[in-house]
């Protein structure tokens, strides 16, 4: 990690192809795999326990169509989805519907995300994380926790070490190349131990297809 920055990130090799690999996956016109991983039950639960009798602005970060951002928005929450992929923005701006009218789509990479530091008082990340190298992990959280307001949550939804693509055999290893990207999978000791410096980690739960939901505040008094 050491003398990586934001450019160097957006510049890899790895996340090009990747961001190239998800274009061309939501231009083919087919089913979209990870879009029915979602867990819309946990993000409705969630969110209608941060914005009960109280304002809300939130972001989701890697919003694909919009899945998560539409149900934060009908919650109650002023909301923006951002993905650095033009396809699938343009699918959730169709799939918005006139009742959101405080819900916006951006296209941006959320390392370089245009909004002023302190600016959310919610984010949310379903599947962005694990495609992040665990070397980067750093730049990471600082642009996470630069977005997030004082005491800000954070909501997660990442791969665990018991998640298996289709037809995939035991791993030997915690990350892998699958099709065209990058993916990480963590054990929840790996997790409390990148998250806890920085957030209150209100709880972990880990969903029987290997996925971890996890909510946390950003801790007072952290940039």
């Amino acid at each position: 990690m050491s003398g990586r920055n934001v450019d160097d990130i957006t510049k890899d090799e790895l996340y090009v192809l990747q961001r190239e690999y998800y274009s061309k996956t939501y231009r083919g016109g087919g089913s979209v795999p990870w879009e029915g991983a979602f867990d819309g039950a946990w993000l409705k639960k969630a969110v209608r326990h941060k914005v009960k009798g109280s304002s809300c602005f939130a972001l989701e970060i890697g919003t694909g169509t919009g899945r998560g951002a539409r149900i934060m928005a009908e919650a109650g929450c002023a909301m923006v989805g951002i993905d650095y992929v033009l396809d699938p923005i343009r699918e959730a701006v169709q799939k918005k519907g006139e009742a959101n009218k405080n819900l916006f789509y951006v296209q941006a990479n959320m390392f370089k995300a245009p909004f002023a530091d302190n600016s959310f008082d919610l984010v949310l990340d379903w599947g962005v994380f694990h495609h992040i190298r665990r070397a980067d992990t750093k730049l990471f959280l600082n642009c996470v926790t630069r977005l997030l307001k004082k005491d800000g949550r954070f909501l997660l939804g990442c791969f665990s070490t018991r998640y298996r693509h289709p037809g995939e055999k035991k791993r030997k290893r915690s990350w892998t190349r699958h099709r065209g990207h990058y993916d990480r999978f963590s054990t929840r000791k790996e997790l409390r131990k990148i998250f806890s410096p920085l957030f209150i980690i209100n709880s972990i739960a880990e969903t029987s297809e290997g996925f971890y939901l996890i909510d946390m505040n950003k801790k007072s008094g952290k940039p």
